[in-house]
């Protein structure tokens, strides 16, 4: 079976990044930045707050995790050599794929549910 060059569900290797080195790297929502070593700084994705762009700002230490809350662009500077890890979430077809999949049952056909007459509570009396 071919792997699918559109799917970045599976984590990258880590990502290794010198003092003093940044990386730029757009992401989807959802993604998780873990750093395994060192000590790095994250930037974004911009928002906008009122009329002003903002730049979110979070400190990763080797071990944290960081889950981006919306997709756009990140910059991940490192104050000492460290790594990431970074693992997107599937595509909306790979997760429509898996969703299918899961509600096919191996005996056949999904069973669907028998439909049924409403009792009247008070019938008319002619």
């Amino acid at each position: 079976m071919q792997s699918d060059p559109k799917d970045t569900s599976a984590a990258s290797p880590d990502v290794r990044l010198a003092a003093g080195q940044s990386l730029r790297i757009r992401v989807v929502a959802g993604a998780v930045l873990r750093a395994s070593a060192g000590e790095m700084d994250v930037a974004g994705p911009p928002q906008w707050l009122a009329d002003t762009c903002h730049m979110p700002r979070q400190r990763l230490r080797a071990g944290d995790t960081l889950v981006v809350p919306a997709r756009g662009w990140l910059e991940v500077a490192a104050r000492r050599p460290g790594a990431l890890a970074i693992a997107q979430p599937p595509g909306l077809l790979a997760r429509l794929k898996a969703l299918l999949m899961r509600t096919a049952r191996p005996g056949g056909p999904v069973r669907k549910p028998a439909s049924r007459q409403i009792a009247d509570p008070a019938p008319e009396k002619l």
